[in-house]
């Protein structure tokens, strides 16, 4: 009797510590978010609303029917996403599992060591650029992998085809003119229909002039930024005969981007961002001709920049982490993101996948092999949108003289440039 009841209560006592245990596992995978069937990504940056749309309702939609996992994403801010994963990593309440990120904002998650290796998740049938290693990479560990990339090309109205300078195509301007048959096409443009048809994006507010000027510039062996090179020279030679023609849309200084004059027909000609000049093009494909960017006597120039996925170190959502840069890894998923986003593709094994009407994403894979890239400096700079305004200071006095500006100017605002340096 005493023998069976030791026994039961060994019984009893074994139990009881069973239950505990499974309820204070349970107590802690439920405070840690770790065993739910959820993944929580933190989307940086500003795309537009249907672009969320798009990436909700049909990219994550994909992956949860795949997967049976519920996915939670939260578009905040580049300086909002690094301050949310600097205080989860510093306070260990961590909540967030996948980020996406850009190339000009990676530096603050890998040197904060914030950010796992993912080096071995990736699906194993792609084949990646290595165009953004030196950013994306530490060593022998890969923290972000490019998701999708931008560049900028040119667009044509088919109503300007008739004003190409003698000698082309329309098949030579998908593949690529030179930039002084651009100009050229520019002015004859403007004397066929008496108003430029040509633009820059010159609205000082939120500006983005500087780029294709950039772009211009090292297609004849000038950097980024730069003011006193020869190349950069050379593009605002270019620049100031367009002036001289007439050639410039009078309103592109309202403008940021050409998406809207090209809507309504105000603008046949522009070197541009290809997801601007995606939204046009994909509105009225018959009416557009994509080109890759124009070249110089160093090939194509273009500023370009990658955005890319990450998990955070000490995910919460591991498993599904890794399943998700598993997935938006593979060819057939990724194109789906890059076309209807309007961006580029990091991957080779996409070609197969391009069709006739992927206009802008083959302009775009066409510039790969010829053409000058930079990144966008602008962690190097104390105040970016002060390094913009010299552009502009620089555009308008080529505009308004029709000449290239003095060696004194340029050199005067080279100073400037290298003052905002950190």
């Amino acid at each position: 009797m005493k023998k069976a009841l030791i026994l039961l209560s060994a019984i009893l006592t074994a139990a009881l510590a069973g239950i505990v245990f499974t309820a204070c596992k349970n107590q802690q995978e439920s405070a840690s978010g770790a065993s739910s069937n959820e993944l929580n990504i933190l989307y940086s940056g500003t795309p537009q609303p249907h672009e969320q749309d798009f990436i909700v309702t049909i990219f994550a939609k994909n992956f949860e029917d795949k997967y049976g996992v519920k996915v939670n994403i939260e578009f905040v801010s580049q300086a909002d996403c690094i301050r949310m994963i600097e205080n989860q990593q510093n306070t260990g309440k961590i909540t967030s599992d996948v980020i996406f990120v850009d190339t000009a904002n990676m530096a603050p998650y890998i040197n904060g060591s914030w950010m796992a290796d993912i080096k071995d998740m990736l699906y194993s049938g792609s084949t990646f650029t290595a165009m953004y290693d030196g950013i994306t990479n530490k060593g022998r560990e890969r923290f972000f992998i490019p998701s999708c990339f931008d560049i900028y090309v040119l667009a044509a109205h088919v109503e300007a085809l008739k004003y190409l300078p003698s000698g082309l195509s329309r098949d030579d301007v998908a593949d690529g003119i030179t930039w002084e048959q651009y100009a050229q096409w520019a002015v004859n443009i403007a004397r066929g229909e008496g108003i430029g048809k040509t633009m820059f994006p010159a609205n000082i507010e939120g500006s983005q002039l500087l780029y294709p000027m950039a772009g211009m510039g090292m297609a004849y062996g000038g950097s980024f930024p730069d003011f006193t090179s020869a190349g950069f020279k050379s593009a605002l030679e270019l620049i100031s005969q367009m002036a001289a023609g007439n050639a410039f849309y009078p309103e592109q200084e309202k403008y940021t981007a050409p998406t809207e004059p090209m809507r309504n027909g105000d603008v046949w000609l522009t070197f541009a961002h290809i997801s601007p000049v995606g939204v046009a093009y994909v509105e009225e494909r018959s009416q557009w001709v994509i080109g890759a960017a124009p070249t110089g006597i160093r090939g194509a120039g273009s500023t370009s920049g990658a955005w890319g996925w990450g998990i955070q170190k000490g995910a919460p959502h591991a498993d599904f982490a890794s399943a998700w840069i598993e997935y938006v890894t593979t060819p057939h998923v990724n194109y789906q993101m890059c076309s209807r986003l309007s961006f580029l593709s990091p991957i080779r094994e996409i070609a197969p996948l391009l069709r006739t009407d992927d206009a802008v994403m083959i302009a775009g894979n066409k510039m790969l092999s010829n053409t000058v890239i930079s990144g966008v400096p602008s962690t190097q700079y104390s105040d970016w949108n002060a390094v913009k305004l010299l552009y502009h200071d620089v555009f308008n006095q080529t505009v308004n003289t029709k000449q290239v500006p003095s060696d004194a100017f340029l050199r005067d605002i080279e100073t400037q440039c290298q003052l905002l340096k950190n």
